[in-house]
């Protein structure tokens, strides 16, 4: 069994552990748990930041369960980090146990400092936390049943995201940048966590090429197209400089075409994809001017829907982001998703949001199938 700190958005971190997963249980806001014997890979898993391995449940005393866990650790120094969830979690509390582990163990212990309740990812990454048996983060987690206590197992590479995100070649910030760790829950959700080097992913927005650098860093075959022959440039130099930078041998193959008239040669195993999100606004514009923005990028993702239609199998898996609006207080989604059965499609999710307080447009995360 493994526990899963969630994301900033927990709904999609849940989203994507249940598409990977199966069935995951929920024991506080931040934490799910997963009954599975396979430790899982974090760097696949875009919403989560820590993974633990469950090594106690309901432990009557927490301290005297610790004492005897670390017992058992190889000679050697020990660094431990305490890292508490739920509610009754405290930075306090967290230091009493270190403190109270540091003076039984009767051996070189080193305990990380918290000012909060957890140990920060960055502390975690820094201090390689989870990396050997003597490098160790306890996550303990006050459900309503009882404490819950695992080992940390991976922490989300802060750094490998960075390099991902602000090392490439190219970027274009008027056409919007999609986060990594978004394009790699969307390829969780569409894939439920399957993929090798059979799998095409076709991505036919595809920009600077995000989705595609993620499927191809994810084992997957990578297509993209976009309408901008400049994005179609911009997403060969991003591709050829993560395949070098990271020693990956995967295919990918780029055109400049009209997703909503585009016709392919290949049928994809998965469509992931950041459709057209409109205007961008740096402050509430006008309700005249939204609607007219809503109805344009309405319209577009429709044909592309359409066209799409006829062009996949049953089989084959849809994830898309389209936009939506936050502004004066209100929320705007776009009129056809009313309808989506219309165009041939029945959607798998419940509603699913990524946006921050500051935007203005957000994006509505769609897993479709064609039926």
């Amino acid at each position: 069994m493994y526990l899963f700190i969630l994301g900033r958005q927990p709904e999609l971190s849940l989203a994507e552990l249940g598409a990977v997963f199966g069935d995951v249980e929920t024991v506080s806001p931040q934490v799910a748990v997963v009954r599975t014997e396979q430790t899982p890979d974090i760097d696949r898993l875009g919403g989560v930041r820590k993974v633990g391995r469950v090594i106690s449940s309901q432990p009557k005393d927490v301290n005297r369960f610790l004492l005897d866990y670390f017992q058992d650790k190889p000679a050697g120094k020990l660094t431990i980090g305490i890292s508490q969830y739920g509610k009754g979690a405290t930075a306090d509390g967290g230091r009493k146990i270190g403190i109270y582990l540091k003076k039984q163990l009767g051996r070189s212990v080193r305990v990380l400092p918290n000012s909060g309740a957890e140990i920060s990812d960055a502390a975690a990454l820094g201090n390689k936390l989870g990396s050997t048996p003597n490098k160790v983060e306890i996550l303990i987690v006050y459900t309503k049943n009882g404490p819950l206590i695992a080992e940390l197992t991976g922490v989300q590479n802060l750094n490998f995201y960075t390099l991902r995100d602000r090392g490439r070649p190219k970027r274009d910030a008027r056409n919007g940048m999609l986060p990594p760790k978004l394009a790699q829950i969307m390829i969780n959700l569409a894939s439920a966590g399957n993929s090798g080097r059979d799998t095409w992913l076709f991505d036919p927005f595809c920009g600077t090429g995000v989705v595609l650098q993620e499927a191809i860093l994810m084992g997957m075959n990578a297509v993209g197209s976009d309408i901008n022959a400049k994005m179609i440039d911009f997403s060969g130099q991003n591709l050829t400089w993560a395949a070098e930078k990271f020693h990956l041998n995967q295919q990918f193959k780029l055109s400049t075409a009209d997703a909503t008239t585009q016709k392919w040669t290949q049928k994809p195993n998965l469509v992931v994809s950041e459709t057209y999100l409109g205007q961008p606004y740096a402050s509430s514009p006008p309700l005249e001017k939204l609607n007219e923005n809503i109805t344009t990028c309405n319209l577009i993702i429709e044909k592309f829907l359409r066209n799409l239609h006829d062009q996949i199998n049953l089989e084959t898996s849809i994830c898309i982001a389209v936009p939506a609006w936050y502004t004066s207080g209100k929320n705007w989604h776009l009129p056809m998703l009313k309808d989506i059965e219309k165009l041939g499609y029945k959607r798998l999710n419940k509603n699913l949001i990524y946006h921050r307080d500051e935007q203005i447009v957000g994006r509505e995360i769609l897993v479709l199938q064609k039926v």
